[in-house]
């Protein structure tokens, strides 16, 4: 459904009872079609309606975009947006879709969905809108654009031109003025891509980038503040129609934080690129423990020192001890930067251990037997035996003596 993750049949609901909803705008209707009786629309007026405008956005074609969604007044400004927005996206399918708001007659969420430049998911939504609808002497109108805020600079509404750039892998989509840095940040995709050899990354299958020009874009494209500000480059699930994990995650790049850090940029799409590809991982287990999805980009990244993690392990008080960063459910929340940092090479340090003692097959079983445990001493010891056949206290012992050979 378009309320995908948002529960937005009660955020529309709320705004009418707070009295909130704007005012419908004066129409350009004549005196006599004024007059005219009018209905609300039903939800066969608008899916008619939505599958005109699927093929008048795969046909490029703006004038028959209008006349499969006519609107007066306040929503002719949104329709037209909606259509200039979704045109310049590499779509490989794509539908409209409008779908009755719970409860409130003549109003319907009307979102694309599709698949983008082969990207997964193949229900992927990348831009929503409520609209109220009436019907009069048989004629559909959009009346009134009444979105959420929450929703209306979502994915690609948070861009005011967009543009999206493809190579090595990447759908970078970025607002036209940085399309610059958008095409550097795609050339930087193929070295990226280069690292995932790591942990025996082949796949070819396209992520789909955003790259933001401030927070604020940022922000608004998410539609939620993810609360922890000093994180500038990261994945995430994209939003789509169906609940399930999607294969892969999109990256979300905050532009500026790479600014004199360009030659980086390499490595930070390799870290994100092996969330994005390693999420599958952890479908179907108990937990995704952060620090070993973070080990994994860590370790693809590279360029680390881990000096600081050998340091803390020989003062024999561990500033974040292995086993309770296992289970922390967030290593940013209430942590120092230093501390943070200490995590992910924890987390790349046994990464990189079982992966040259183990090999990736290895790997792969020892972090899924890991996130299917309890994540407590005893769930650990388990898992370590399952997956690799030596007990907790042997592996962490192993551990320990690898993180004194590296760099």
């Amino acid at each position: 459904m378009l309320l995908a993750g948002v529960g937005l049949a009660v955020a529309v609901v709320a705004l009418v009872v707070a009295g909130t909803i704007l005012p419908l705008a004066a129409t350009e209707e004549s005196p006599a079609a004024l007059a005219a009786p009018s209905r609300p629309a039903a939800a066969a007026d608008m899916e008619a309606a939505a599958g005109r405008a699927t093929d008048a956005l795969l046909a490029r074609d703006a004038a028959a975009w209008r006349a499969a969604l006519p609107t007066t007044g306040a929503a002719r400004r949104s329709v037209d947006s909606l259509y200039r927005h979704l045109v310049r996206l590499p779509w490989t399918e794509v539908r409209i879709i409008a779908e009755p708001v719970e409860g409130l007659q003549g109003r319907f969420y009307v979102g694309a969905v599709g698949e983008l430049g082969g990207a997964d998911p193949q229900d992927r939504i990348m831009a929503r809108r409520v609209y109220e609808a009436v019907v009069r002497d048989g004629r559909l109108a959009l009346r009134d654009d009444v979105t959420p805020a929450k929703i209306r600079g979502q994915q690609v509404m948070a861009f005011e031109k967009p543009v999206a750039v493809r190579r090595n892998g990447l759908i970078v989509i970025a607002d036209k003025a940085e399309q610059a840095a958008a095409e550097e940040l795609a050339r930087a995709g193929g070295p990226a891509r280069e690292r995932l050899e790591l942990l025996g990354i082949s796949s070819r299958k396209p992520v789909v980038v955003y790259y933001y020009a401030s927070r604020g874009q940022l922000l608004r494209s998410l539609g939620e503040d993810p609360g922890e500000a000093r994180i500038r480059f990261f994945s995430h699930a994209p939003l789509h129609l169906d609940e399930a994990r999607t294969w892969t995650r999109d990256v979300g790049v905050l532009g500026p934080a790479l600014a004199g850090k360009e030659a980086w940029a390499p490595q930070m799409l390799a870290h994100e690129l092996t969330h994005a590809y390693t999420s599958s991982w952890f479908r179907g287990a108990r937990h995704a423990p952060t620090l070993l999805a973070e080990g994994l980009a860590t370790a693809v990244e590279g360029g680390r020192s881990f000096q600081p993690l050998r340091d803390d392990l020989d003062s024999g008080e561990e500033t974040f001890p292995l086993e309770q960063a296992l289970r922390a459910r967030s290593l940013w929340k209430g942590n120092a930067l230093a501390k943070v940092r200490l995590a992910y090479l924890e987390g790349a340090s046994l990464v990189l251990y079982v992966l040259e003692r183990w090999e990736v097959a290895g790997l792969k079983a020892f972090v899924r037997a890991v996130s299917d445990s309890d994540l407590r001493a005893g769930g650990l010891d388990e898992a370590a035996r399952e997956s690799l056949g030596v007990s907790w206290d042997e592996l962490r012992a192993g551990w320990e003596e690898y993180v004194r050979t590296l760099p």
